[in-house]
């Protein structure tokens, strides 16, 4: 087959607020499960929602064990032919193409060494195991990770809101290898019940098993997102909760040809959040105006070559930020959608599998986190499991 460079592992971009890496003279390796097989290796480093430069040391990808100690040879990785180079604020730049041979299911790592500059751009993302070292160790054997004291304020965060915060991933937003076996990416394009990982992780065990080295599950969701709207100004920790769902699609979809399926997933935050910390009730959208904002989207899928799945909401009910004009808006959008079906690859209601019959406007409890919002292992479980694998055949 026709090599081509298809994604092993991506994310979307948005700002850290304060779950950033302000300290520079530290190593970043971050350890990779290969979906699939690969003769070459290339990476895309962003710094897109920074107020700084950042200044690269070195980079480095390897061979590794499934904890990130090596088992080869480092190849070094270059920005138009330097091994150091600089990385400026809003910046996203691509290396250089460098041989290397992996195999399915195979481990490798990606090392990259930050002389200078705070990491504010990134995400917070659970598909992955991140190494961070002081000091330049992109060539080390074997590393230990060194906890920052800013680990606890994830923590307590995750005890005050309900839902866990994983270990912030900065700087990388693209890992792709040379594929010459037909590989493609199914990418995950949501917010944070998917960017929580409970869901998609599961998914993505479900698709090593059923189609090993056909497919890569990229999880491009944000926190907070919303279709329509970028992150609301009024919000304390701007810029977290991404630019909108129609202003990121070319950087985080489009701009990626080896991305055949889309598993588009949002909503939920376009009728939650109105009227709390997070948005003005101005921003409430109509069920139609969701639906048009998607329908809109999965046009721009269409013209290129891109398969979209849409999952409906999800019901919400048991949320404290839920007020019945919400609920009301998420049944009346979700029905919309089944009615125009027709217009996409394929709808998935997962609403109906996690309903709770004694009360439709509500998910399970037993389905759902200490928020009463995101789905917990066992809802994220019967999300996964209710998925046609069929659709990817």
């Amino acid at each position: 087959m026709q090599d081509k460079w298809v994604q092993v592992w991506g994310q979307a971009h948005s700002a850290f607020s304060f779950f950033y890496y302000p300290s520079c003279e530290r190593t970043y390796r971050m350890v990779i499960r290969s979906y699939f097989s690969g003769k070459g290796v290339r990476l895309e480093l962003s710094n897109e929602c920074a107020k700084n430069d950042v200044r690269i040391g070195a980079l480095t990808v390897a061979p590794c064990d499934e904890n990130g100690n090596l088992k080869g040879d480092s190849r070094t990785l270059t920005v138009r032919g330097k091994e150091k180079f600089l990385i400026k604020k809003g910046e996203i730049v691509k290396t250089d193409a460098v041989n290397f041979e992996i195999g399915t299911d195979e481990f490798f790592c990606v090392s990259a060494y930050v002389e200078k500059g705070a990491l504010r751009s990134g995400n917070l993302i659970d598909d992955v195991k991140l190494i961070t070292v002081r000091g330049d160790v992109t060539k080390q054997k074997n590393v230990t990770n060194q906890p920052r004291k800013r680990d606890a304020v994830r923590e307590v965060a995750s005890k005050v809101l309900g839902m866990y915060f994983h270990k912030p991933i900065p700087l990388f937003q693209s890992v792709e290898l040379l594929n010459d076996t037909g590989a493609s990416a199914i990418t995950v394009f949501g917010d944070s019940i998917s960017q929580q990982g409970y869901w998609t992780n599961a998914f993505s065990k479900r698709i090593r098993e059923e189609y090993k080295g056909r497919f890569s599950v990229i999880n491009k969701s944000i926190m907070g997102n919303r279709i329509r709207l970028d992150f609301g100004k009024r919000f304390i920790c701007k810029g977290l909760f991404g630019i909108s769902g129609i202003n990121r699609l070319q950087r985080d979809v489009l701009n990626y040809p080896d991305t055949e399926y889309v598993i588009f997933a949002l909503g939920t935050n376009d009728f939650l959040q109105p009227g709390t910390i997070a948005a003005g009730k101005k921003d409430f959208p109509s069920p139609k105006e969701a639906l048009d904002a998607v329908v809109g989207i999965g046009e721009k899928m269409k013209e290129n070559g891109k398969k979209m799945i849409v999952f409906n909401v999800l019901n919400f009910g048991e949320c404290a930020d839920s007020r019945t004009y919400k609920e009301k808006a998420v049944h009346e959008y979700n029905r919309l959608l089944d009615e125009s079906k027709d217009k996409f690859y394929a709808v998935y209601d997962q609403a109906s599998l996690c309903v709770n019959p004694e009360k439709p406007t509500c998910s399970k409890k037993e389905y759902l986190g200490n928020d009463r919002l995101h789905p917990n292992l066992d809802g994220g479980q019967i999300v996964a499991d209710g998925i046609d694998l069929d659709l990817f055949r």
